[in-house]
């Protein structure tokens, strides 16, 4: 538990760890629009960023194996093809008949295999701003949150699982013991469930949509199905039960150990905004003012009881998604 809040959130961004996806053909509708317009946002009100963090650690491959197998990172970090072909299923960008997938290759400047490198800076993005806040109380970092990916592999847009890469990190530097995961995307964090599962020194909140993906496929027994400690699934139309289920569930969360953890990390998606853009989110229908009120019971719940807390931005898709992020800085900055 921190105990020297200063009441300054600490932003961490950098122009260099912009996924840029449509420079590889991949025409999801997360762009990088929605972090620079927060940016813009900040800069406008002179809010200081931090950009400088890149060289300040080292990123290893045994940071990612602490999460991932080594038969994935052996494909992570294998021949172009093993990397593409992890990178399309990752972004699933070809379906079963070979047909393309929100993906067209001939509007490419870069090769998939390059955006490897981009995730891994993103990676440092989240590491960087999660050291801080264990200094200063809070802290956001303008990207990261990659919720989904598991141990064996990369899913839902999401190839190497920055939240709990960051999580084991902290814990095996000794600057954090434990550690909660609070997740507010529209879709649950099956890959945070599936790599914490068992681990008391990772507790996970989950609150999502009640059906559609992840949960649309498959058995009970598959991994994205494993629970988070505190799994809370809103069912379409139940948008009125949605914050009386956030703040009963973040109780919860407080009642499953005796003490407070060394740092909360929130995997603050906007997708469940009812102007975003993602079909797959469309089952949960959240107004502007439900968001920020989503966003302001998180904050406040932790920073009463000074618990460290750092942001990872998550799912948010379209033109509008900057819009909840913004509100969320307007009411705390």
């Amino acid at each position: 538990m921190n105990s020297s809040y200063n009441g300054q959130m600490k932003v961490f961004f950098n122009p260099d760890a912009l996924l840029g996806l449509p420079a590889y053909g991949i025409q999801i509708p997360m762009t990088d629009g929605r972090i620079l317009k927060i940016v813009e946002y900040l800069n406008q009100r002179n809010y200081p960023i931090i950009s400088n963090y890149l060289s300040s650690f080292e990123l290893s491959r045994h940071d990612l194996a602490r999460v991932h197998s080594e038969d994935y990172l052996n494909q992570l970090f294998g021949t172009k093809e093993d990397i593409i072909k992890m990178v399309a299923s990752t972004f699933e960008l070809i379906n079963s008949d070979g047909t393309y997938n929100r993906y067209t290759p001939k509007t490419a400047s870069y090769s998939l295999e390059e955006l490897v490198s981009k995730v891994l800076l993103q990676i440092k993005g989240t590491m960087a701003s999660a050291r801080e806040a264990l200094i200063s109380g809070e802290s956001y970092y303008l990207g990261g949150g990659y919720h989904h990916a598991m141990s064996f592999g990369g899913r839902g847009f999401c190839m190497l699982n920055d939240v709990v890469i960051t999580a084991r990190w902290l814990q095996h530097l000794g600057l954090a013991r434990k550690i909660w995961i609070i997740d507010v995307d529209a879709h649950k964090g099956d890959g945070t469930a599936e790599l914490t599962f068992g681990d008391d020194s990772i507790r996970t909140l989950s609150i999502h949509m009640e059906k559609g993906w992840p949960l649309d496929s498959g058995t009970s027994q598959e991994p994205w199905f494993i629970s988070s400690d505190v799994e809370i699934g809103i069912a379409a139309g139940e948008e009125n039960f949605y914050l009386k289920k956030l703040e009963e569930g973040l109780h919860s969360l407080k009642k499953l150990d005796q003490e407070y953890p060394d740092l909360a990390i929130v995997v603050q998606g906007s997708d469940p905004y009812e102007k975003d853009q993602l079909p797959s989110s469309g089952l949960l229908k959240l107004s502007k003012e439900e968001m920020l009120q989503r966003d302001l019971l998180v904050y406040n719940f932790l920073k009463e009881r000074k618990i460290s807390q750092t942001y990872v931005m998550a799912g948010g898709y379209g033109e509008f998604a900057y819009e909840v992020y913004c509100e969320f800085f307007s009411n705390i900055l």
